[in-house]
């Protein structure tokens, strides 16, 4: 059992400038956990409620802090589910989403510290429950994989882009620090390519390039040429984009004023078949307005065989909501954003229900990010199929690409050793000496 000996909650600054609650959780053996909240820009109308961040700290010491003191808790959906309840709202309206999850991700942290285990395989386990499912600590057979947004418009950027990110991808058979490497390489390509042609290289909320006077085409050209030059095009490296349709959207219409166009939802879709037929695209992310689950459902049958089509504010991390998505073939990826839904906990069981959809699984940062890299441990235990960390730059969004070159560093087995153990083990097994066999056998199931 884990008894919350003291929380407390401060104010603290994100990547905007804005203020966000930072909480720190300690349980009666003295193992402390803490969290930092993100803020996203472009927000989903059923996302668990934001507070104002000093409602939030109020909230913290004059209801929370007490209820939890001297309590026990089991298990994180124990803890989480106490605070639902603590809450009683649909939305998390009366304690706010965010001040709950900067509880939920301390005492992850926290408990795992007094497990003596890395968070990642504190929720790993976690999943496991929720799942039914035993994934076990060795490493997936799979890699997983970034989603680069190395060109912002839309809310992230003050330029006239109507599309919010437009995304470099490697492909699958890369290892992360491959991966990592051709995002750094196209990115440096990139800054130098829009030097040249005299454009800005200021940077957007996610770190991606935000130069004036681009359109949808020639931001996914620039992507290309850049590219180019190091890999080849549609098979190492491909292109995503998350429209983000919300930010131009109204009245019924999709204007995307850099084109002069304003379009409905079908003439929006054969847009996206034209950018489909042009460029190596495997990626669209919120192609369509929240509650247009027409369009939602007609691109992912006339598009899902060949991309992703990947549901954010359609679904907001909300296990509950994602059952409507998947009834009705709405996407076949989910992005998993925790401050979403408020809860680790949910969190857990919505990536779980979307894997038994078999929906491609996406976790994902928030604009307003902050130097917490939770979400690397998430990815990394749930065995996300790609992240969304942001451009290879900014503090708060490359801090969470090396957390996760540090927690795959620490539990990756060297491709050598492998290989030595495979040949010892068949030395032994010849010989009749398999003093090593069990540990051989796991190092190599390991490391394979």
């Amino acid at each position: 059992m884990n008894e919350v000996s003291q929380t407390k909650s401060i104010k603290v600054l994100n990547s905007r400038g804005d203020w966000t609650i930072k909480t720190y959780l300690e349980l009666a053996g003295g193992s402390m956990g803490w969290a930092i909240v993100p803020e996203g820009a472009s927000k989903g109308e059923q996302e668990a409620v934001c507070l104002e961040v000093n409602k939030s700290l109020e909230i913290v010491r004059g209801v929370i802090a007490p209820a939890l003191l001297g309590k026990e808790f089991k298990s994180q959906q124990d803890f989480d589910e106490f605070l639902i309840n603590l809450d009683g709202t649909k939305n998390k309206g009366r304690l706010g989403g965010n001040t709950i999850i900067s509880l939920s991700i301390a005492f992850a942290r926290a408990v795992s510290q007094s497990q003596k285990k890395e968070v990642w395989s504190y929720l790993r386990k976690e999943y496991e429950q929720s799942a039914g499912i035993i994934v076990g600590d060795k490493l997936p057979k799979y890699n997983i994989t970034p989603l680069f947004n190395i060109l912002n418009g839309g809310k992230h950027a003050q330029n006239k882009l109507s599309f919010q990110e437009f995304m470099l991808i490697p492909a699958k058979k890369y290892h992360i620090s491959d991966s990592l490497e051709i995002g750094r390489t196209v990115y440096k390509s990139l800054k130098k390519r829009l030097e040249k042609d005299g454009f800005s290289t200021g940077v957007g909320d996610e770190g991606g390039f935000a130069p004036e006077g681009f359109t949808v085409r020639k931001a996914l050209d620039y992507i290309v040429d850049c590219a180019n030059e190091y890999y080849k095009v549609g098979e190492e490296v491909f292109l995503g984009i998350d429209a983000a349709s919300e930010s131009f959207y109204g009245d019924g219409r999709y204007i995307i004023a850099e084109e002069h166009l304003e379009l409905d939802a079908k003439g929006l879709k054969d847009y996206y078949a034209n950018l489909l037929k042009c460029y190596p695209l495997i990626y669209l992310e919120d192609p369509f307005h929240e509650e247009d689950f027409q369009h939602w459902q007609e691109a992912t049958k006339d598009f899902g065989e060949k991309i992703m089509i990947s549901a954010d504010d359609l679904v907001v991390t909300n296990p509950i909501i994602l059952a409507n998505a998947v009834n009705n073939k709405l996407a076949n990826t989910v992005i998993v954003k925790p401050n979403q839904v408020g809860t680790v906990w949910e969190t857990l069981q919505f990536v779980a229900k979307a894997r038994k959809a078999g929906w491609n699984v996406v976790v994902s940062h928030r604009s307003g990010d902050t130097e917490d890299s939770f979400i690397a441990d998430l990815a990394y235990a749930v065995g996300a199929d790609f992240v969304k960390f942001g451009a290879i730059a900014r503090g708060e969004r490359t801090g969470k690409f090396n957390r996760f070159l540090e927690i795959d560093g620490r539990n990756r087995v060297d491709t050598e050793d492998v290989l030595d153990s495979i040949r010892q083990y068949k030395r032994e097994k010849k010989n009749g000496t398999l003093v090593r066999g069990k540990e051989l056998k796991d190092l190599i199931t390991n490391g394979l």
